[in-house]
């Protein structure tokens, strides 16, 4: 029996399906080829905007087209928060919410025997379009530890691992549903979390990059009146792991609502932590992130970028912004605007605001038109560009600690990844790059 993972949405995302995935070939199944049909196509949905719900309908409909007779099962936030959007999808068989889509290779297999298309062997019987199998689950449970790797589940093998420490958020952004579709912050115990990342090291892999829904609020839960930053801990044992030779820590997204100056500071400083945060803003403008509901101004979040610079001047900061959220006025943008050219941001992701139902905002005054938010954008896009060239020119002629991957497709040249997050493309023959050490690159 094979199967396709289809992957919408945010890096947790990306590491469950990796999970996933795994799962599904240790119980024998087998990945479709490219032009395959599949027996099981698993979605793995995004509703982090009405723009992400639409292109989780779009994605399974196309799944449908794609594999008429195959199993379709969609799994994660966008069931869990629209279950019955997703239970009316003719094109749906199985629908599974954020916590039981760890389960989701068992509940594809009690399907497939419940319609008598595989039996205990895994035979080949053409699955046929069920009934729905699984209501969803809106409880939600501890963060579960996950399986061993296999080489197979990751792009780039043996050189990168995901490692999700956290799921859940307790923030309730104006604009957000996450919360809803993920529930309240749950973190893995971290000697679960330095048992997986010890499996991995001995695997081979050279770079750890630690993810969650709200990755700074890691801990939070057991010790809310201390306030602690139990991320802290966390990445000081992970990178004090003895590995037997080098490697490194990534963090996924931080964020300021959690985490302020000293503490950014303070993981920052931990030998093996790559100088390079995704620190998210939404906004420069203080009266719109107060009405986002985002704690912070943006001299605070300045400050936490300038501790970080004074750690590495070449520190690698990417960030989010919303292009014309609700009641946000011409003077607010230019406010915003003029903060991200400032800042130096290595990347932008700009997002127009998407009126998302079930959320704050949705029912706020002031809804910018669609031509507002797309020149809005437009402006933000190009400050971005401008803010990613000069902060490569920045990197011209500096060292870099790179990890090296490998040959690129073409196989004349070598891949790698600066320890504060430039792809760099070196001549294959031109040193002794090795796939999946390390070497100190000019960039």
């Amino acid at each position: 029996m094979t199967y396709r993972i289809i992957t919408l949405g945010c890096k947790v995302n990306q590491q469950e399906s990796e999970v996933l995935a795994d799962r599904f070939n240790a119980l024998g199944f087998a990945p479709a080829g490219k032009g395959e049909a599949a027996g099981v196509v698993v979605i793995n949905s995004c509703t982090v905007t009405a723009v992400a719900d639409s292109k989780t309908r779009q994605r399974i409909r196309q799944a449908r087209a794609a594999d008429p007779e195959a199993l379709v099962c969609v799994i994660g936030c966008w069931p869990e928060t629209s279950r019955d959007a997703a239970l009316a999808m003719p094109e749906v068989d199985i629908a599974v919410g954020s916590i039981e889509k760890e389960r989701t290779a068992e509940i594809v297999i009690e399907a497939l025997k419940g319609i008598g298309c595989i039996s205990s062997e895994f035979g080949a019987a053409r699955p046929v379009r069920p009934e729905i199998l699984q209501p969803l689950n809106a409880s939600y449970e501890e963060v579960r530890s996950l399986p061993n790797y296999s080489s197979k589940s990751f792009p780039q093998a043996r050189t990168r691992a995901m490692i999700k420490v956290e799921d859940g958020c307790d923030r309730f952004c104006a604009y957000c549903i996450i919360p809803y579709a993920r529930g309240a912050v749950r973190s893995r115990p971290e000697d679960d979390v330095l048992g997986e990342a010890a499996r991995l090291l001995e695997a081979g892999y050279k770079e750890l990059v630690l993810t969650g829904v709200n990755l700074a609020l890691y801990g939070r839960e057991r010790d809310r009146a201390s306030r602690s930053c139990g991320l802290l801990s966390l990445a000081e044992r992970v990178c004090g792991l003895d590995a037997g030779g080098e490697f490194r820590v990534r963090l996924g997204s931080l964020e300021p609502t959690a985490i302020g100056p000293e503490e950014a500071a303070r993981i920052a400083g931990i030998k093996g932590i790559c100088p390079q945060f995704h620190l998210s803003l939404q906004s420069g403008a203080a009266r719109t992130l107060k009405e986002m509901g985002r704690p912070y101004t943006p001299d605070g979040y300045a400050e936490i970028i300038r501790v970080l610079r004074d750690i590495d001047p070449l520190f690698s900061i990417t960030t989010d912004v919303i292009a014309g959220f609700p009641g946000e006025s011409d003077a607010d943008f230019e406010e915003s605007l003029e903060f991200v050219k400032r800042m130096g941001f290595a990347r932008v992701h700009v997002f127009k605001y998407s009126k998302r139902p079930g959320t704050r905002a949705a029912e706020m005054a002031g809804q910018a038109p669609e031509e507002v938010k797309n020149i809005r954008s437009r402006r933000l896009i190009e400050a971005a560009e401008e803010g990613a060239a000069l902060f490569l020119e920045l990197n011209k002629g500096q060292k870099r600690r790179t990890l090296i991957y490998g040959p690129d497709k073409s196989g004349r040249r070598i891949r790698g990844l600066t320890d504060n997050g430039i792809d760099v493309l070196l001549p294959a023959g031109g040193g002794d790059y090795a796939p999946n050490t390390f070497a100190d690159i000019v960039v």
